[in-house]
């Protein structure tokens, strides 16, 4: 059967084979404690009318579609006054947290290129906690990641690490608020001096905190410093498709001067259409999504976003409560708001993962890294925010009697070795494991064990072979 029809099929017909599509997915039932971010249903509907509403401007030109600047002056204006930036900055409204990153190197490395021509090979220092978009602009830019120790306690940066493995070369530090495995902040004071002594630019990652911690700190919660009121931050990136609660994807970056923000620009006259001039990595660009955060920043207002605020803070002082007091668990660093980390002693968290997805919840499972073991990662929203308590008895009921780690079969062993080597494409090993055709078993603690156990060479392999295999469409001749 064609996916293609010969004849077109009624308008109802298509959107309900679209929800049925849906089936399968995440939903915002308050059972999710990762990749939701979800104030209502009632905010939902409004974000939804004002995507719709703005699906036809592109933001490509905005001397041609002056909504497309005036909407996105607002955005980026009302997140230069959350973030207390100083006079003179200026922002850009972009696809999501990644481009954002991704346009912070680019800046970093291009701002180096015109003031310091000595630099041969541009890099960042980069805690291990840093989010993995930094590594892919690495990666996509030429800009090397000279990786930065974190304690193994609270899982903040090390600035004594970051001042010794300094060279001559980087041209940004970077720090998280929070990061997104652990929910700390790191310190960014600390960071960010020691970048403006160098002479190199300090990019903050607020992609999750930009539009909580803020409002946190209004509401009276101790929050560390970390925006651009700090000297020496010279860029900030914020995500408004997580807790702004829009549309996916709409992030802005913020820049502390409008000169960075020229590094960040792209463009080209040396061909024979029209001049081009991008302020981000992409050509026509939606503003559909830039408009969901426009009505949602105008609905909630200061004081809408400082209630959900102190309510995912709340929950997540109530479920921190809960996992200290429950034999067998462990708090992974202490949150500086609502994203945690927590692992098992001395049972297997794996297994605890899989008890708590046949009791309906999701968590996110997370291998180690470093200093960090394996763990669960729960993301605390509205939405969930209200079933803490449900989750809360769970996790206590989950970890009673937790047996320690499986050992793994010999033969998966070889296979995983194989595939770290290079010797063996990763697709058998995944069949072994029950992983076909798109699919997962119901019991994922064994796939995780093997990941978990894996080099990380040896995991983005799989992964690679394992996204391969769900986007793929064979082709007909």
């Amino acid at each position: 059967m064609s996916i293609l029809p010969e004849v077109g099929r009624p308008g109802d017909e298509v959107l309900a084979a679209l929800a049925r599509h849906r089936d399968g997915d995440l939903r915002a039932d308050g059972r999710a404690f990762a990749f939701v971010y979800d104030a209502g249903e009632a905010a939902r509907d409004l974000a939804r009318r004002a995507f719709a509403a703005c699906m036809p401007i592109n933001g490509l030109d905005p001397t041609v579609y002056p909504s497309a600047r005036s909407i996105e002056n607002d955005v980026v204006g009302a997140c230069l006054e959350l973030l207390r930036a100083p006079a003179g900055a200026v922002g850009t409204a972009t696809a999501g947290g990644t481009e954002s990153v991704l346009l912070a190197v680019k800046a970093a490395r291009d701002h180096a290129r015109a003031t310091r021509p000595e630099i041969a090979r541009p890099a960042m220092l980069l805690p291990q906690t840093a989010h993995a978009c930094f590594h892919k602009a690495g990666w996509m830019l030429g800009v090397d990641v000279i990786p930065v120790a974190v304690d193994p306690v609270t899982f903040r940066a090390s600035v004594d690490d970051a001042r010794a493995k300094w060279t001559r070369d980087v041209v940004l530090v970077v720090g998280s608020a929070p990061s997104y495995a652990h929910g700390v902040v790191d310190p960014i004071v600390e960071l960010a001096a020691l970048a403006a002594e160098r002479g190199a630019l300090c990019h903050v990652d607020a992609c999750v905190g930009g539009p909580v911690l803020p409002f946190l700190r209004e509401a009276g919660v101790s929050v560390p410093e970390f925006d651009l009121s700090v000297p020496g931050v010279t860029s900030l990136s914020m995500d408004l498709h997580k807790y702004g609660f829009a549309p996916k994807g709409v992030s802005v970056l913020l820049m502390r001067d409008a000169a960075l923000r020229d590094a960040q620009y792209y463009a080209c006259a040396t061909w024979t259409g029209y001049p081009i001039v991008n302020s981000t990595s992409l050509g026509s660009k939606s503003v559909a999504a830039l408009g969901g955060a426009w009505a949602l920043l105008q609905h909630l207002g200061r004081e809408g976003y400082r209630e959900l605020a102190r309510q995912m803070w709340s929950a997540t002082c109530e479920v921190v409560s809960a996992i200290e007091r429950t034999p067998g668990l462990r708090l992974l660093g202490r949150p500086d708001m609502n994203l945690l980390a927590l692992t098992t002693e001395p049972g297997d968290v794996f297994e605890l993962g899989d008890r708590l997805t046949a009791r309906g919840w999701h968590t996110q499972v997370t291998y180690g890294f470093g200093p960090s073991p394996a763990h669960l990662h729960l993301t605390l929203d509205p939405g969930n925010a209200r079933r803490v308590g449900e989750l809360s008895r769970d996790l206590a009921a989950c970890a009673v009697d937790l047996p320690p780690r499986a050992p793994l079969p010999e033969g998966l062993v070889a296979m995983l070795h194989a595939v770290g080597e290079g010797a063996l494409d990763p697709r058998p090993l995944m069949a072994e494991l029950g992983v076909s055709g798109g699919g997962l078993p119901a019991r994922a603690a064994m796939i995780h064990r093997l990941l978990d156990a894996a080099s990380p060479a040896t995991r983005e392999r799989v992964l690679v072979a394992f996204m391969g295999g769900l986007m793929t469409t064979k082709g007909v001749a």
